[in-house]
């Protein structure tokens, strides 16, 4: 392989992985921001009665449960949401037939929580994560494309 090729794909190897960086920081972000949003709006969510159906496939896997709100039935699976999984709470052991309070979003009424909130810390872990991602992610695209350029204009300089 000649070296200008190997050049150019090692580079277009950098620019892939530092462009997927800072696109995955991007949509880490927006995802922890909105969960974040939802955590703290779901305290305020009316609360309705649900009944436990069942665990789907043992006890390890997720609760499925009933609920009514505005006259309608929803089935759910849902107990918190991703930042509420970062809480310290109590994990009741529910049984088929018991009766749960279901915070249910006013919104999109299929949406609800068993237990709501989400944790404050993870929050700012997570988005300053997600920002140095992104940081790292752009800093590394001028980097690379700032590296190219230089080697192009070198190689220009050199062949007059």
């Amino acid at each position: 392989m000649p070296p200008e090729l190997k050049k150019k794909s090692d580079i277009s190897i950098v620019l892939i992985v530092f462009t997927a960086m800072a696109v995955l920081g991007v949509a880490c972000g927006g995802f922890v921001v909105h969960d974040y949003a939802r955590s703290r709006a779901n305290m305020a969510w009316p609360a309705a009665d649900g009944i436990v159906l069942s665990r789907l496939e043992g006890e390890s896997a997720p609760l499925r449960y009933v609920y009514s709100f505005d006259g309608r039935s929803y089935e759910a699976t849902r107990t918190r949401t991703f930042l509420g999984w970062f809480m310290m709470t109590d994990r009741a052991d529910y049984r088929p037939g018991e009766s749960v309070i279901v915070y249910v979003d006013p919104e999109d009424h299929s949406y609800s929580v068993l237990y709501p909130g989400g944790s404050s810390v993870a929050f700012v872990i997570l988005s300053l994560l997600s920002g140095a991602a992104v940081f790292f992610g752009v800093g590394g695209v001028v980097w690379a494309l700032s590296r190219t350029r230089e080697e192009t204009l070198g190689a220009a300089s050199h062949a007059f």
